[in-house]
């Protein structure tokens, strides 16, 4: 017997109750899909508490697995909302990436290209820096705006580098958004923030949620839906 739970700090869970388990097992799915398997005598409340033991080792699970999937090459040119990635082989040995003023400079190896699995990782590093400042810089406001437009309210917004989440929503209304964000085209941006800002209501995933955030969404819930799971979180 199979079914979805909400997990305040992992999302959704799909939870299995069968009479071959013996044993509460956690395990995580390469997609980041968090599966529970638990015994028929034992309670889903049970099986929860066991999870909440184990979250930072999901977490941690869950990380690997999305750097594991990474495998899109960052091409030339490339920019982010406010700046314009540089490449510049050099004379050195090693790969670095800083920010001056509205460029992402990259330095490495004048004899490598730049499709070298080391420098694009001194790439994404770079992206990571650039998309961090503009995360700061814009997710807080918006989700302000967005709270003020809905008449709804958080406690606080904090910027991390999730790998697994787009956003999450603690029971406290403390809302938490990942860096990445800044990949997405606005439209999902705001997807995003309302989804959490939803989870202020309904700590859930239920049928009231959903006609809630298709509310919010002006009645675009299925479409938007849909077009993120065009994205994946890292590049």
């Amino acid at each position: 017997m199979k079914s979805i739970c909400y997990h305040p700090a992992l999302g959704e869970i799909t939870v299995s109750q069968s009479y071959r388990s013996r044993r509460v097992a956690i395990s995580v799915r390469p997609s980041g899909e968090v599966r529970l398997s638990i015994p028929m005598h034992v309670s889903v409340r049970e099986g929860i508490a066991v999870l909440d033991k184990q979250k930072k080792w999901v977490e941690e699970a869950r990380g690997k697995m999305a750097e594991r999937r990474v495998t899109e090459l960052i091409e030339m040119p490339y920019a982010t909302r406010n700046f314009t990635l540089r490449l510049n082989p050099a004379n050195t040995l090693r790969r670095n990436s800083h920010l001056a003023g509205n460029e992402i400079i990259v330095s490495y190896p004048a004899q490598e290209h730049y499709t070298n699995p080391k420098v694009q990782a001194a790439i994404r590093r770079g992206l990571e820096k650039a998309w961090r400042v503009e995360a700061k810089e814009i997710l807080p406001k918006r989700l302000e705006e967005l709270a003020r437009q809905r008449g709804l309210n958080f406690r606080s917004v904090s910027i991390r580098r999730s790998v697994t989440r787009w956003g999450s929503c603690s029971t406290s209304n403390d809302i938490s958004l990942s860096l990445f964000l800044m990949r997405l085209p606005d439209r999902l941006i705001d997807y995003i923030l309302l989804h959490e800002l939803c989870h202020t209501i309904h700590k859930n995933h239920s049928k009231r949620f959903y006609d809630l955030l298709d509310r919010l969404c002006d009645g675009r819930n299925a479409e938007l839906r849909r077009e993120l799971k065009e994205y994946r979180i890292l590049t």
